[in-house]
């Protein structure tokens, strides 16, 4: 249990914190690089595939909603502290890796902490 505990702790840490702010921090979406390349495509496509091409941004937004809504429920606001530290980290890991270091390191700590098993020590 502790090991899938903690998987699921720098999954979200470093999956969803970290990358989306190192995106943010590059400058580009990976989504709106592949949704630019399929849309050029797009006119050569049967009408059934141009319309699910075209539902996949709103499926990946709600996907985004409903991973900071179960953030939130799991870790309640540590936990959605410790999202933001690891998206500010990987935002400033171009200009200061060693502030990205501590901040992500500190992230990781806050998300174990946040993250722990709230029915621990108690039989279901």
């Amino acid at each position: 249990m502790k090991g899938r505990f903690r998987s699921i702790v720098k999954e979200l840490i470093i999956g969803f914190g970290f990358l989306n702010g190192l995106w943010y921090a590059i400058g580009t979406s990976p989504e709106s690089e592949i949704l630019g390349f399929v849309n050029r495509y797009l006119s050569f496509m049967p009408t059934t595939l141009q319309k699910i091409v075209l539902a996949i941004p709103i499926i990946l937004t709600i996907g985004t909603i409903i991973t900071i809504i179960s953030i939130y429920r799991r870790g309640r606001i540590l936990g959605s502290i410790a999202i933001l530290l690891a998206f500010i980290a990987g935002a400033i890991v171009v200009k200061n890796w060693q502030a990205t270091l501590v901040l992500l390191l500190a992230s990781m700590i806050l998300g174990l902490v946040s993250f722990r098993d709230k029915n621990k020590g108690h039989k279901r």
